[in-house]
């Protein structure tokens, strides 16, 4: 699980870098946006799913 994070990571930086070099111009916010995404997509990981369980999980503790 860990492993599939760190290649989103490793594919995202690797995106920006190289948009960087075929523009010629620093890509500031890609590689984030472009992580979120790929997070997003996974249904492993998606915040959306974590947040909504994580208020689930206060909603029974009360």
């Amino acid at each position: 699980m860990k492993s599939r994070f760190i290649v989103y990571v490793i594919l995202a930086i690797a995106f920006q870098v190289g948009l960087g070099y075929f523009t010629g111009q620093g890509q500031g916010g890609i590689a984030m946006l472009l992580f979120i995404i790929l997070v997003e997509f996974d249904p492993q990981f998606s915040f959306s799913y974590l947040v909504s369980k994580r208020r689930h999980e206060k909603k029974e503790s009360k």
